[in-house]
């Protein structure tokens, strides 16, 4: 990309302000602010925490090899190396615990926002086109966790007056698995949402308006316990805590978990609690709902998967399904 001069000299008559604003108006993360705001006003918080992310990253990246990225960088070789720093060298803190590298759909993620706001700059004519065919938005399907109804009710009923700081968590979590939604639709409902024992969420990542009917568990939690103000926590929080409330509801079987980092698959085995963070609220609505036989296209309506292809892939219980027929099968046979 041919945008910038390697021997720019700002004319003798500018003053000081004019200097500064060219400076600015040739800085890539400038512009990254600049697209935050344009999008402020038509996207989800959601969205714009991501992006802030993917400007984050970038910054972290120019940290690390010691030199400028301006518009100009983004070629083949920029993006081959950006996608090794944040396979393997991308620092993140967990809790005071210092890891490296992301995880293919957080890496994703990241090359996606990178293309959209470049695009949208060439759109504005602010640069000139470059092609960006290389930079592919990879994407993993996850081997996720989900729990079933059996194990919802040993958390829903879990005894926790000698841990109260985690009832707030724990309702919480229990009503993203009754409602089916993610966590920024879950986390943040409203007294005027709830009308006639149903719950109408815009859901932040569609803004589509979603109408859910509202379980007895669910009446319990918002309505009798809440008043339909539930606590605002933070994800962070919540995939922190939730893992103690799981862990006190004795459900601690070892699974395996497989992933890739760059060309490897790498497995790694822990107690099921460790494995459960807020996104499991949806998985496991989708995939009990799945196993009780609701249509499938009811269960979109609430998800928000645009085809039922990404909506088995992403539920994986399909396996399960025959796995349980089977089950029923062998049951009602004699023993030998």
């Amino acid at each position: 990309m041919q945008f910038l001069k390697d021997n720019f000299h700002f004319p003798s008559h500018w003053t000081l302000e004019q200097m500064s604003h060219a400076e600015k108006n040739l800085n890539v993360f400038y512009h990254i602010d600049q697209y935050v705001k344009s999008k402020e006003s038509s996207v989800k918080r959601c969205t714009i925490n991501v992006i802030n992310a993917m400007k984050s990253h970038l910054e972290s990246f120019e940290a690390y090899r010691k030199i400028p990225i301006t518009f100009d960088s983004f070629d083949v070789n920029f993006y081959e190396e950006f996608i090794k720093y944040l396979t393997y060298e991308m620092p993140q803190m967990r809790r005071r615990t210092l890891i490296k590298g992301l995880k293919v759909n957080s890496i994703g993620k990241t090359i996606k926002h990178l293309k959209s706001f470049l695009k949208d700059r060439m759109r504005k004519k602010i640069i000139p086109y470059s092609d960006l065919s290389a930079y592919k938005v990879m994407e993993e399907e996850v081997d996720a966790v989900y729990l079933s109804w059996e194990e919802l009710s040993l958390i829903y009923h879990l005894e926790l007056s000698q841990n109260k700081h985690l009832e707030k968590y724990r309702d919480l979590f229990v009503l993203g698995c009754l409602a089916g939604f993610r966590f920024s639709d879950y986390s943040d409902i409203k007294p005027e949402e709830v009308r006639g024992g149903m719950l109408y969420v815009n859901q932040a990542k569609t803004l589509a308006t979603v109408v859910v009917p509202l379980r007895k568990e669910a009446k319990e939690i918002l309505i009798d316990k809440y008043n339909m103000q539930m606590p605002q926590v933070s994800n962070a929080n919540l995939n922190y805590y939730i893992k103690e409330v799981v862990r006190l509801a004795g459900i601690d079987e070892m699974v395996k978990i497989t992933h890739k980092r760059g060309n490897k698959t790498i497995e790694e085995t822990r107690p099921k609690y460790e494995w459960v963070r807020s996104h499991t609220c949806r998985r496991s609505f989708c995939t009990n709902e799945f196993l009780d036989g609701t249509p499938v296209q009811l269960i979109m309506a609430i998800s928000g998967h645009k085809t039922e292809k990404a909506f088995r892939r992403y539920i994986k219980a399909d396996q399960v399904q025959k796995a349980h027929m089977i089950k029923k099968l062998w049951d009602a046979r004699p023993v030998f």
